[in-house]
Parts: C-alpha cells; sequence; structure tokens
C-alpha cells in the first residue's frame, strides 16, 4: 500500500508541480487513479499528504544554502550498492520536490547499510515511502514502514 501511495504522489507532483488541484479535476483525477488498480484509500491518503506537505514545506536553512541546481554525486561505494535507474528516481523525486536534500541523503544512507546487496529501484520506493511515512521524521505515522529503515537487514534478506 506504501509504494502505491508513493506512485500516486510522483503522479500528483508531475502533473502539480505547484500543489494545486482545483475541484473541477478532482473527481476525474480520482476516477483516472481508480482506473489505473489505485484503492480509494491509497488515493485519499496520498492526496491528504500532497495537500499537507506543500502547505507544510518550509525551507530548511542548511538546504537553502545549496544552488537548485546542485545536485548530489554518489560516491564510489554508493555507485555500487545503488542501481542508476534507482539513483535517477531519487533525483527525480528531489526535483519534484517530494524530498529534501537531507531526506535524499538519508535515503542513501540506508540504502548503503543493505551490505552487498543491489539496491533497484522496488527497494528505492520502499526507501522513500518509509522516510516520507516515518513516524519519527516524517509527515504522518504508517504502521510497519519505519521498521523497514532502522532494521534493514529484517526487511530483506
Amino acid at each position: 500500500m506504501e509504494r502505491h501511495i508513493i506512485e500516486i504522489l510522483v503522479i500528483l507532483m508531475r502533473k502539480y508541480p505547484e500543489g494545486a488541484i482545483s475541484r473541477e479535476e478532482f473527481e476525474p483525477l480520482t476516477v483516472k487513479l481508480t482506473d489505473q488498480g489505485y484503492s480509494q484509500q491509497e488515493i485519499e491518503t496520498a492526496l491528504f499528504w500532497y495537500h499537507n506537505r506543500q502547505l507544510s514545506r518550509e525551507s530548511n536553512e542548511i538546504e537553502s544554502n545549496f544552488s537548485p541546481d546542485a545536485f548530489r554525486v554518489l560516491h564510489e561505494v554508493e555507485r555500487t550498492i545503488i542501481r542508476p535507474d534507482a539513483y535517477g528516481y531519487l533525483i527525480e523525486l528531489f526535483n519534484l520536490k517530494m524530498i529534501t536534500l537531507s531526506e535524499l541523503d538519508s535515503i542513501i544512507e540506508k540504502s548503503v547499510l543493505l551490505g552487498g546487496r543491489k539496491v533497484d529501484i522496488d527497494d528505492m520506493k520502499i526507501f522513500v515511502a518509509a522516510q516520507i511515512m516515518d513516524q519519527d521524521g516524517g509527515f504522518f505515522p504508517a504502521p510497519g514502514l519505519s521498521s523497514y529503515m532502522k532494521t534493514p537487514s529484517n526487511r530483506i534478506q
């Protein structure tokens, strides 16, 4: 379910980068997402998160020191662990302002902690969902997700 919520959020951020979904667009958007196989609960959760995240997004002092054109270059060890498509997915989420630079760094760190296992795009979606929805540092609690990040060896064998 969490991965589907992230997928819906990516769709929303691509289509509505400024955060404005008009009332006229809401119903057709919901129908389209339902037709794509997403549940009503997933759609409502994603819309709730999207709306509130847009309202509460504040610039972090550390991150405001970076140029908007700056990007994170992977270290040699990180490049061997994280597949290019998974890193590209992270960069897209950063450019869509779904994740901050510090969240991007945190996700990369946690990916490397898997130790020796290649991280593909599906793994990265799990890490992103956990980062965004983590009870401790995310926007709202999502039971079960925070344990993926705290003990990655228990999640992926």
